[in-house]
């Protein structure tokens, strides 16, 4: 019997500790993934400035509906 109820915590322990699936941001658009995505990656600091900007505006629009 303790067995069975050691078995269950340690079931019960396991599967919350488990890694839940990371919710997207809601102002998560596509240029702000750009932005983020070419963050590490060799530009010029005005392209990065535009790829930034990008993301800011896009944020400021409303959501479209697909």
């Amino acid at each position: 019997m303790k067995k069975i109820i050691g078995l269950a915590a340690l079931t019960i322990l396991v599967g919350c500790s488990a890694n839940q699936p990371k919710q997207p941001e809601l102002n998560d658009t596509q240029a702000c993934m750009t932005y983020r995505s070419m963050m590490t990656a060799p530009m010029a600091p005005d392209a990065m400035q535009r790829l930034r900007e990008a993301c800011e505006q896009s944020r400021e629009r409303p959501a479209e509906i697909l």
